[in-house]
């Protein structure tokens, strides 16, 4: 090796120290599956089986960068996602394959206490434009105590780009979440939507109060209303959901969870009754168990 390659390898070797010094990385993984008692037959399925991989650093300008990559896989199908967000100074913008919809982000209602069941209404009717919106471009900051974020996604052979906005604050110790997705149909025949939600969380007592609104705008509206507890070192809640439908809904579910160091179970019992008919009335039980590190 001549002297000029062996400087410049030096060179090379003393920024990549450098880089390695400022920068951070991390690996975790989750591996969540349940046992569902269903209608047919007792069913043992996974809802998600991922490897996470995360890289933060500094841009020469000061800014921040992370990337995170991710291995997930659920029944059937397995897919690498890749998220980059750029820290301003004066918010964050996110690109990349994982972008959620803002309202996909924040529309988690603070009325369930699931171990792995919680995601935002228990009835499809309500559209969170998540995955209308495709791979998303993503901005969020913080402004005044108000957390929010507006993402754009792309447009698709179904639907204009949708746009989504959501915002979180504490108010008089409750945490207070609304959003709103503008879905836009490129087919004359399908009506576009603007669905919504508002959520509210708050913790007295020892109990956990949890209230939340989805409005598929759709002629479809679905409202919750739960509590939650600690009991002999469990986890425990009930939640109650009306689904304003053509047909209207009612659910119960009642949940027990036990966190365990590296592994967390679940169980969950859930009651759905249809109005007007005993077609359609459920009595399910679903054993649910995640483990991560």
């Amino acid at each position: 090796m001549n002297r000029s390659k062996i400087i410049g390898a030096t060179a090379l070797a003393s920024v990549m120290a450098a880089s390695a010094a400022q920068a951070e990385m991390s690996i975790g993984g989750l591996f969540a599956g349940s046992i569902d008692d269903t209608s047919a037959d007792v069913a043992s399925t996974f809802s998600t089986n991922s490897i996470y991989v995360t890289y933060s650093d500094s841009l020469d300008n000061g800014m921040g960068v992370s990337l995170t990559m991710s291995l997930n896989g659920t029944a059937g199908t397995t897919n690498l996602v890749t998220d980059v967000n750029i820290d301003t100074g004066m918010g964050t913008i996110g690109l990349g394959t994982g972008q959620d919809s803002a309202v996909d982000g924040m529309d988690g209602s603070p009325a369930c206490f699931s171990l792995n069941a919680c995601g935002s209404a228990l009835n499809a009717n309500y559209n969170d434009g998540d995955t209308a919106s495709g791979n998303s471009i993503a901005y969020s900051n913080s402004v005044g105590g108000i957390d929010f974020k507006v993402t754009r996604g792309m447009e698709s052979a179904t639907t204009n780009p949708v746009m989504s906005y959501a915002a979180g604050m504490s108010l008089m110790g409750a945490t207070v979440k609304a959003g709103v997705s503008s879905i836009d149909y490129i087919a004359p025949a399908t009506a576009d939507i603007d669905p919504s939600f508002v959520t509210v969380g708050y913790s007295i007592a020892g109990l956990n109060l949890g209230y939340a609104v989805y409005d598929g705008d759709n002629g479809g509206e679905e409202t919750q209303m739960g509590v939650g507890t600690t009991a002999m070192g469990m986890n425990v809640g009930v939640t109650f959901a009306d689904a304003d439908l053509a047909t209207d809904v009612d659910y119960m579910r009642v949940s027990i969870g036990k966190g365990m160091g590296a592994a967390s179970f679940g169980l969950d019992y859930t009651e759905t009754d249809v109005a007007g008919t005993d077609t359609g009335d459920t009595d399910h039980w679903n054993f649910m168990y995640v483990v991560g590190f």
